[in-house]
């Protein structure tokens, strides 16, 4: 059966058998139905239900349904009122438009044109509990991706405001807390969505490159420059831009995408024709960057104009109730990726979960899980889950068997490919190493 439209429905009329015909044609079709014999009685459900839309006859005993929409009009100007009358009197016509009255249907009724007419009315409505709706789904989407502590409710909020923007945005947190996961899903959420994502590390590349890589260069802008290459602020055009380790831009760079970010438009390396972009930008830092500026490490113009909003990502010891959360958020999706069941977490797991500090904050318990997929059967026990956080392999006995470095990385390889199947790709992902090192490992043991 077709799902029911989740509206109230008030519907008057004095002929009993037609309400009550009517009555169930409406249930069929919308979440609930109230009835009335008169403008009276409708007046007092109005008030103690409070219908989406309003359906009445005209000419009714005790209070008529004009006077009932005149006194809904001053209860609640916005509900949509519908009359239904078999009289074509102009007068009763010209109230009605006066009133203000949302549509007028004629007797005898046609229930498909009803519903259409009611459907057209409470549009309005309509759309605003389906972006309720959303509004909840997003949400639980959030809490399930970054937690649903009382640390990360503000963040969570944060995030849908600012989502919303084009403000650009600092993300601060400790190394490994999820400030390039925050920045991605704040990109999912705005409606640039669809336009590119990119990440760029600045603290990871040269100094010689990092304006070329922003920036882009004209061909002969320096030696090597055999041909001209747009920057990342072009290649995100409509799209975010997300500065990882902003602050450890040089003091020349910090100048140049204030400007850009001002200006919205930039001069490559070595060109003279200004190129113009639309790009958002999300900045972070694991450093505080209101200290780092009054230390003068960092430009002070720069961090209130990237700073249109500053989330802190608190670290995860101080989320104790997210571990549980987010373990099985990866869990799951790990085990999805390798076409494996999700294995059921011990009460005892959970426990040492919880106990354990997390230094490296989320992305530890990431890579924890990763290698907890692998191991673990139906069920992750505390055992299973000790060795894997100890990196000694899995638990024998009441003991664990100590291997050294080169036996537990071996075993690590054969894990991973084994779990994907022997696709090398894959299995240097699982283990979170490029796949030049992967590929040098796999020829170290053969």
């Amino acid at each position: 059966m077709t799902e029911k439209i989740p509206l109230t429905i008030l519907y008057v009329e004095d002929e009993p058998d037609l309400r009550e015909r009517i009555g169930i044609v409406l249930e069929m079709h919308f979440e609930r139905v109230v009835t009335a014999a008169n403008g009276k009685e409708g007046l007092e459900l109005f008030v103690g239900e409070r219908p989406a839309v309003v359906v009445s006859d005209i000419m009714m005993p005790v209070m008529d349904g004009l006077e009932m929409t005149k006194a809904i009009r001053e209860l609640a100007p916005e509900t949509p009122v519908i009359l239904s009358t078999a009289f074509t009197e102009t007068g009763f016509l010209l109230k009605a438009i006066e009133l203000g009255v949302s549509a007028y249907v004629r007797k005898p009724l046609d229930c498909r044109q009803l519903i259409e007419t009611i459907l057209r009315a409470a549009k309005p409505v309509l759309q605003e509990i389906e972006l309720e709706q959303a509004r909840r789904r997003e949400l639980a989407s959030l809490e399930t991706l970054l937690g649903d502590s009382m640390a990360m409710q503000q963040v969570i909020d944060q995030a849908q405001r600012i989502a919303e923007t084009d403000f650009s945005v600092i993300i601060q947190g400790e190394t490994g807390s999820g400030k390039s996961h925050l920045a991605a899903l704040i990109h999912d959420l705005s409606r640039r969505k669809h336009h590119p994502f990119l990440t760029v590390a600045v603290g990871s590349m040269p100094e010689s490159l990092v304006e070329s890589q922003l920036f882009g260069h004209v061909r002969g802008a320096f030696t090597g420059a055999m041909n001209a290459r747009n920057g990342l602020f072009e290649e995100a055009d409509g799209g975010t831009l997300f500065l990882d380790d902003i602050d450890c831009a040089p003091p020349a760079i910090q100048a140049k995408i204030l400007h850009a970010v001002e200006q919205k438009r930039f001069f490559p390396v070595g060109g003279t024709r200004q190129v113009t972009v639309d790009t958002r930008i999300i900045a972070a830092s694991n450093r505080n960057l209101l200290e780092e500026t009054r230390s003068g490490r960092f430009r002070e113009d720069l961090y209130y104009r990237l700073g249109d909003l500053v989330i802190t990502l608190p670290p995860l010891r101080e989320r104790g109730e997210d571990i549980v959360v987010l373990a099985r958020t990866f869990l799951n999706s790990i085990a999805l990726e390798l076409e494996k069941t999700p294995p059921r977490m011990s009460a005892d797991a959970i426990l040492l979960l919880r106990r354990h500090p997390w230094p490296g904050n989320v992305r530890e318990l990431k890579s924890v899980m990763k290698r907890a997929v692998l191991f673990a059967e139906d069920t992750l026990t505390s055992r299973e889950l000790s060795a894997v956080m100890q990196g000694t392999g899995v638990a024998d006995g009441n003991r664990q068997q100590l291997q050294t470095l080169e036996d537990m990385e071996r075993a690590a390889i054969m894990q991973a490919l084994e779990a994907t199947g022997g696709r090398k790709m894959e299995a240097a992902r699982l283990l979170a190493v490029d796949y030049g090192r992967f590929k040098r490992m796999l020829d170290r043991y053969r």
